[in-house]
């Protein structure tokens, strides 16, 4: 049987950590029965969805599979969504997350994280041809979800643009259909949150809108994981990057996210990848 270097990698930690207390259970069991349970969503565009005739793609979709045969594994997807991957990944019922989730502080004290394998940025999602640059933002309405980091962030940019009228000029929604709608009426603007969401929203009607940066911060979007595994953690973390370095996930990307696709999003980072 021919093995790929990380799947030398992985036999070599089982072999010489056998009896040993450090490999966690989800290693132990990957390791034994060859089977890989990722959690990957159905109901998320682009990242994972169901098509107009009922398969299952999506980015999402195909980085778990890959990320599978990387690691000589068979690749068991289950479906979960933003709301479902966390308890899902606590109760044992998936052994890795994907679901366009952003690597935060507040979710540190319940998972682990991979490497980051997309790098997301806050943007302005606005009728296509409506606005060229964010100085013509000045005295116009933004919307925003209500309670969120977005609120301020568009009354940051409002200011910047000269408009002392910011905060009035901020309008706050529930939830992020509302958001939509208002942009969809010209009620608004534009409406301000995390690329990814924003795609979503604008795939709904392809070619009527378009998106435009608003920040130059970018947010690390990763894998969870379970925590107190490292050696999981690792072969994770060696897959993503061998994957960055031979092609696969730049080729993934561009398949989503390159110029000519529905989702255009030109890559905001770089994937690290440490050395032998």
């Amino acid at each position: 049987m021919k093995f790929t270097r990380l799947g030398l990698i992985f036999i070599a930690i089982f072999v010489l950590s056998a009896g040993e207390a450090w490999p966690g259970p989800v290693f132990d069991r990957v390791a034994k029965s060859g089977v890989v349970r990722v959690g990957v969503p159905y109901n998320v565009t682009p990242q994972g969805f169901l098509g107009t005739n009922g398969e299952w793609t999506g980015f999402e979709v195909d980085l778990a599979a890959e990320m599978a045969r990387h690691m000589n594994l068979k690749l068991e997807s289950v479906k979960i969504n933003p709301k479902t991957w966390g308890p899902m990944l606590v109760r044992g019922q998936v052994d890795a997350a994907l679901c366009r989730i952003r690597h935060t502080r507040s979710l540190e004290s319940e998972f682990d994280f991979s490497v980051p394998y997309f790098f997301d940025s806050r943007q302005i999602l606005v009728i296509k041809g409506a606005v060229k640059n964010l100085s013509e933002l000045k005295g116009r309405k933004i919307a925003a979800l209500q309670g969120s980091t977005a609120e301020k962030a568009a009354m940051r940019l409002l200011r910047t643009a000269g408009d002392d009228a910011a905060e009035k000029n901020v309008t706050s929604f529930p939830d992020r259909a509302s958001c939509f709608m208002a942009v969809g009426r010209e009620k608004v603007l534009g409406w301000i949150d995390s690329g990814m969401i924003l795609l979503e929203y604008a795939s709904k009607n392809p070619g009527r809108f378009e998106l435009i940066s608003a920040s130059d911060a970018v947010e690390a979007v990763a894998m969870a994981l379970p925590q107190d595994d490292s050696a999981w953690r690792d072969l994770i973390n060696f897959t993503i990057q061998d994957m960055a370095a031979d092609g696969t996930l730049k080729k993934l990307y561009d398949k989503w996210f390159g110029p000519d696709t529905p989702y255009s999003f030109p890559s905001r980072g770089s994937i690290e990848i440490w050395p032998e």
